[in-house]
């Protein structure tokens, strides 16, 4: 049996020589980004875990695992099809989100005539509304809903002939659709084995720098994971509702932790690391025994994290510093007390000052994220969030309009309302499109204050000589880390916020 991991390329023309082009396998929060055609990706590409982990479990029971990331190879469709034709799989395993489920499906449908194979879908999207789309799409055999890297293992025994469950399953099956309820204890992390890194973006191209976050600083870089969901129940989010079904936040063992960070140094060749967790530092001492280890075995090792201000300690943050750590991302979302309260997200405000602030003095690059649209937005509530932008001593900002992503209570909630403005899955694209209707504020304004937001923020922050200051040693560490090359995309996009 041989089975394909699929991630194929999804690029429209601009016309003026870029492209934009969608990010789904690896990311809690689908959209879409632009580049210049024929240029690779390289300020963001997440490592698409659920893949590399279900391969590894493949492999480990003997079952032969392929690979092709078309996103992060930048291959046009054409020349994906060709590729997979050359593998010639048994079954293709997809992983799809909501912007781009339309194309996925046509895609999936594509690779059905060309392969003739099993297809398997998977993702937040499909593990939602898998029943609907498994009735109309005849040509998707079935569908892994959340976490489904064991469950693969399982189908591929079935399929291989063996008779064995399949947890959290449609299958198609003599013209019906067998259902299979997925188990009700999520499974422990540390059964997993490492993810494949060695077969990505594909088997024959093994690339460390095919991926990439910002908060890694040194290439070559490596994506890692040493926990999976959060015990916040912010209404919005996809993975924690849907993924993960609400379901305990659960973390790998500090050995194992330090055992990838180890190998992916000293075997691989990655300078630094970055824990692209839901939130890294929700375990107090999950977080202090991680950074023992790392200690005791004196691991010469920089690495980042997307942690959470409202669960960080000083304690924490010392520690972590002392370990290594240079960089640390944050949720906000919003700089109204009102609209973190509706929600759902307990985050006090003067803690994500504090945070900010002691990171500042450690050399700990921060970054925070915000997004808008959220329940109970106002022009006011707005003006709240860009004057809190402003007062939080940050050195990066990433921003976004809130996508009411289906499975999430958001989306139900905006649903009851009548408040959503469009059913087309295409539009839910949070990088460009506010979807929700507002009593007070319309989604142009919306989109407009996403579109200046970055622009107001980094004019009010050049004034500051501590913060640019601040900036030109960490300039100094993006050339040890990256060259000349990182420094200019760093200055690249800082003239783009400016210019907005």
């Amino acid at each position: 049996m041989k089975v394909l991991f699929v991630n194929p390329p999804y690029k429209t023309d601009l016309g003026n020589g870029t492209e934009r082009f969608f990010v789904r396998a690896g990311s809690r929060w689908p959209f879409s980004m632009v580049k210049k055609i024929g240029q690779k990706p390289d300020y963001y590409m997440p490592f698409p875990f659920y893949l590399a982990y279900s391969a590894a479990v493949l492999r480990d029971n003997g079952i032969e695992a392929r690979v092709l990331d078309g996103v992060a190879m930048d291959v046009p469709i054409d020349e994906y099809y060709k590729l997979c034709e050359e593998v010639r799989p048994d079954v293709v395993v997809y992983e799809t989100a909501t912007p781009t489920v339309d194309y996925d499906l046509s895609v999936a449908r594509r690779l059905k005539e060309l392969l003739g194979c099993h297809i398997v879908m998977t993702g937040p999207h499909v593990t939602v509304l898998g029943g609907e789309i498994m009735k109309k799409h005849t040509y998707v055999d079935s569908i892994l809903a959340g976490e489904y890297e064991f469950n693969l293992l399982a189908l591929v025994k079935r399929l291989s002939g063996e008779k064995v469950r399949v947890p959290g399953s449609l299958i198609r099956n003599n013209g019906s659709i067998e259902r299979t309820e997925t188990n009700e204890k999520p499974f422990d992390l540390n059964t997993l084995p490492s993810p494949a890194w060695d077969i990505f973006p594909s088997n024959e191209n093994m690339d460390l720098n095919a991926y990439w976050d910002n908060m890694l600083q040194y290439k070559p870089g490596i994506q890692l994971h040493a926990s999976r969901g959060c015990p916040y129940r912010c209404n919005f989010c996809l993975f924690n509702q849907v993924m993960y079904g609400e379901g305990k936040y659960r973390t790998f063992s500090p050995t194992r932790v330090v055992d990838e960070m180890e190998y992916a140094n000293k075997k691989l060749g990655a300078r630094a690391a970055y824990f692209d967790d839901d939130s890294f530092t929700v375990g107090k001492k999950n977080v202090l025994e991680i950074c023992r280890e790392i200690k005791r075995r004196g691991l010469d090792m920089k690495w980042s994290c997307m942690g959470d201000a409202m669960a960080t300690t000083d304690e924490m943050l010392d520690a972590m510093a002392d370990a290594g750590c240079i960089g640390m991302k944050f949720g906000v979302e919003s700089g109204d007390p009102d609209i973190l309260k509706g929600i759902g997200k307990p985050l006090k405000l003067e803690r994500a000052l504090s945070v900010a602030r002691r990171c500042a003095t450690m050399g700990i690059k921060t970054h925070a994220t915000f997004t808008f649209g959220l329940k109970g937005e106002t022009k006011q509530s707005l003006k709240k969030t860009l004057e809190f932008a402003k007062r939080l001593d940050v050195d990066t900002i990433q921003f976004s309009i809130t996508t009411p992503f289906p499975g999430t209570r958001y989306y139900d909630q905006l649903m009851e309302g009548g408040q959503i403005l469009s059913t087309k899955w295409r539009d839910y694209d949070g990088s460009s499109q506010c979807l929700v209707k507002f009593d007070n504020l319309t989604h142009g304004e919306v989109e407009d204050f996403c579109t200046t937001f970055a622009g107001k923020w980094l004019r009010d922050k050049i004034k500051n000589p501590a913060w640019v200051l601040r900036q030109s040693r960490y300039m100094g560490r993006i050339f040890a880390g990256q060259g000349i090359g990182g420094c200019l995309r760093l200055a690249a996009s800082a003239i783009g916020y400016l210019r907005s």
